[in-house]
């Protein structure tokens, strides 16, 4: 199989499910200056049936899944190199022979194989708010005189998960590195291991993946279809 183009379509595998954070999240829209608000940091929000609504944008959904395969290969003794590492990028270009990262996730000289979409809430969401103080980096203090108000969401919020997969086989069993690699992260993300946004040092942004659903598509005869539907199993 190539990786470096999406020429030929070998497979293509949808996953759909629910996403839990079972701690306070706070994807932040950066400091605000609203008036008629005393926030200084607000949660993100994008329109969504009449409403602006809290959301879990795809690129950190995606780079958090990224930054813990980086992780998992660590631990395996697989040397990673830095997203912005240009001239590791450009050798492997020039060889052809992408590390996994890069050919799950994409460079800057190889398109990626994983989609993750936004993730919206299914339901109610209720946020809160909390006074916190600033942190003398120099001194490892706290510093009083600096005190700033943060939004956040409020845990057990439910959010539609849904990432694609082209090109990686996944379900009903992975056929190679990359797969079983798919496998691991969505096990993780099943388990309530991964986190996502900010205060992560406080126990912030743990997500849990629940119904986690899998639709495999194949070419077979030059026509695309339906190979597997069903449950992701560890």
């Amino acid at each position: 199989m190539s990786y470096n183009y999406f020429d030929k379509l070998e497979v293509f595998t949808r996953i759909r499910g629910v996403l839990v954070n079972e701690r306070p999240l706070r994807i932040g829209a950066g400091k605000t200056s609203s008036l008629g608000t005393s926030l200084d940091i607000a949660v993100l929000r994008t329109r969504l049936g009449g409403n602006y609504v809290p959301y879990i944008p795809g690129s950190s959904l995606k780079g958090m899944l990224r930054s813990f395969a980086e992780s998992i290969l660590r631990a395996r003794g697989v040397e990673v190199h830095s997203p912005w590492d240009f001239n590791k990028i450009k050798e492997e270009a020039e060889s052809g022979k992408y590390c996994p990262i890069c050919r799950i996730f994409g460079s800057t000289a190889l398109a990626s194989h994983t989609r993750v979409y936004d993730a919206y809430p299914e339901g109610a969401v209720f946020t809160e708010t909390k006074i916190s103080v600033g942190i003398n980096r120099e001194f490892k203090v706290a510093c009083p005189g600096i005190l700033f108000t943060e939004e956040y969401v409020a845990p057990y919020v439910k959010w539609k998960f849904m990432m694609d997969v082209i090109n990686i086989w996944i379900c009903p069993q992975p056929r190679d590195e990359l797969g079983e690699l798919m496998r691991d992260l969505l096990n993780a993300l099943k388990e309530g291991l991964i986190q996502v946004g900010a205060r992560k040092t406080v126990g912030y942004g743990f997500i849990r993946l629940e119904s986690a659903k899998c639709t495999a598509y194949e070419v077979k005869d030059g026509k695309l279809v339906k190979s597997f539907e069903g449950e992701i199993c560890g």
